[in-house]
């Protein structure tokens, strides 16, 4: 119950002073608080029930680390699905952030331990419903924050085309278990290209859906709003497939409003193998401008998705440039927007929204303690610390980003109007090698500086986009350390943004490059 200490507290973490006479007022005040908290703590947590009959869960599992060679594995488990469904005979991972109920999540972190999900992710439910066998959890980023792959205290996640570089993150595991085959496809989460950044990386297709389309239930929170799950496979056929089976509202999350229910949901499959035919003849690509304007891109991946829109223009498609310029604020804007926003979500101040919360999570992590911030390590605490100096030093600033973040997305609708999709490098740099894991704060910032600089876009205007592979390039030179690494090729991806709700656009488009070319030998 509340003391005369606690009164005191409050008010100065208020900067408060209470008038004199009224703290027994606001004691008495405070009890009503503690009543109140009493009676609804005092009822059963109502969650998501989960048929373990139907989808019994075995062989649940940490790897061993010759079972685990690319560090890609969180746990392992063994869930069939329904036979007979669109993802039948799928082998199907998700990113350690989906709850699995009874799967362990490891978060990529030690901050937290024993944390066990109750309920499954509603796309975990549609995933078995349409017949996919889930094989496991995939690691990710030390609470899913940061856009390499090194920040886990379990060891570096492995590029599967170079030991030693980075898959990207936060969906680092995803990315690395995909791209080497070891499983068929996964559902990844993005707030700020962690879809589409380690998809790039590793030369596989990453679809990051239109923001409501696919439900967020059951999966961990950084900003409700700009949360996101979707596909990662290694072709598109594929992702057409898995989106079609998680995609459509789950009556849940208030996140999809503007999502059509899932019986009215579009057959993307059906839709991408019947466009194969007429392919993109016809099609009207905008060149961002700003898109090839980072600081940070690299001539090399400049040359391979110049080269890549071209070939569009072999396929029957016209290529015109555009120009969008508040597009060169997307980092600032992203900064703010996540940082601010997602800092208060990791004190579980998680409020406005009308859904399934994972309280079982903000029991085992809460309260912070120094030890668990030293183990959450340098992307966690420097978004911390920026987030608590910019929220009392620029406490306008997220209002202005955001209002910002839907003028952006005015502006890119104003392009769409006139074009089908606006394509653009997805990342500006070939994989970079992985930083020490005690390398420090700055150190960690520059093998990242620049990456979401055109990923982060549609997560700040919820429009959808697609990478897919279109070739290899070099190391970037300062992290050539031998003449042996001069011989590495990593993957590059090329990104297409579409209107709202027309991932099928966007299917058939990387789906018909796909199908021209051999991106291993572009």
């Amino acid at each position: 119950m509340a003391s005369p200490s606690d009164v005191v507290a409050a008010a100065q973490k208020l900067s408060f002073t209470i008038p004199q006479g009224h703290e027994t007022d606001y004691l008495a005040l405070l009890g009503t608080t503690d009543r109140a908290v009493a009676a609804v703590m005092a009822h059963a947590d109502y969650q998501i029930a989960v048929d373990e009959a139907q989808y019994p869960r075995t062989d649940i599992h940490r790897p061993l680390p010759e079972d685990n060679k690319l560090k890609g594995w969180a746990w392992k488990a063994t869930i069939q699905g329904t036979p007979g469904g669109i993802l039948d005979g799928r082998k199907v991972c998700f990113k350690d952030t989906i709850c699995v109920a009874r799967v362990p999540s490891l978060f990529g972190t030690t901050a937290i331990e024993d944390f066990i999900p109750v309920s499954d992710a509603t796309v975990v439910t549609r995933v078995l419903e349409h017949g996919g066998t889930v094989v496991g959890k995939a690691m990710c980023e030390n609470f899913s924050h940061g856009p390499a792959s090194h920040s886990t205290p379990f060891g570096p996640i492995e590029n599967p085309y170079a030991e030693g570089f980075s898959t990207g993150g936060s969906s680092s595991g995803c990315g690395a278990l995909i791209g080497s085959g070891e499983v068929d496809m996964g559902i990844g989460g993005d707030q700020g290209g962690s879809i589409r950044i380690p998809a790039s990386l590793c030369g596989i297709v990453g679809l990051k859906p239109t923001f409501g389309l696919v439900p967020y239930t059951g999966v961990l929170s950084s900003d409700s709003a700009i949360d996101t799950v979707g596909p990662m496979t290694r072709t598109t056929a594929d992702a057409a497939l898995l989106l079609q089976a998680i995609a459509g509202y789950d009556m849940v999350d208030d996140r999809q409003l503007d999502a059509p229910l899932p019986a009215n949901v579009p057959k993307y499959s059906e839709l991408l193998l019947s466009s194969r035919e007429h392919g993109v003849k016809g099609l009207k690509i905008a060149l961002l401008k700003e898109g090839f304007a980072s600081s940070f891109l690299d001539v090399a991946v400049d040359t391979k998705c110049r080269r890549a829109i071209a070939k569009f223009e072999e396929l029957g498609a016209t290529v015109e440039e555009v120009s969008v310029p508040l597009h060169l604020l997307t980092t600032h804007l992203a900064h703010i927007l996540n940082k601010f926003a997602s800092s208060q979500t990791r004190q579980g101040r998680q409020v406005s929204r009308r859904g399934l919360y994972i309280n079982e999570y903000w029991e085992t992590l809460l309260p912070w303690t120094q030890d668990k911030f030293e183990k959450a390590k340098y992307y966690v605490t420097g978004t911390a610390m920026s987030a608590e100096y910019g929220w009392s030093r620029y406490p306008t600033a997220y209002g202005r980003a955001m209002n910002l973040s839907r003028q952006l997305r005015d502006e890119y609708d104003a392009i769409l109007s006139r074009y089908d999709v606006v394509m653009m490098p997805t990342v500006p740099k070939a994989a970079r090698r992985h930083a020490a894991y005690d390398a420090g704060p700055l150190a960690w910032a520059e093998v990242a500086a620049g990456i979401v600089s055109n990923t982060a876009a549609s997560n700040l205007t919820g429009h959808p986009t697609i990478t897919f592979p279109v070739g290899f390039v070099a190391p970037s030179p300062s992290d050539v350390l031998s003449p042996e690494d001069s011989n590495i090729r990593l993957p590059c991806g090329l990104m297409a943004m579409g209107k709202m709700f027309d991932e099928t656009t966007l299917l058939n488009v990387a789906d018909a490059f796909e199908q021209a070319f051999n991106w291993k030998m572009l």
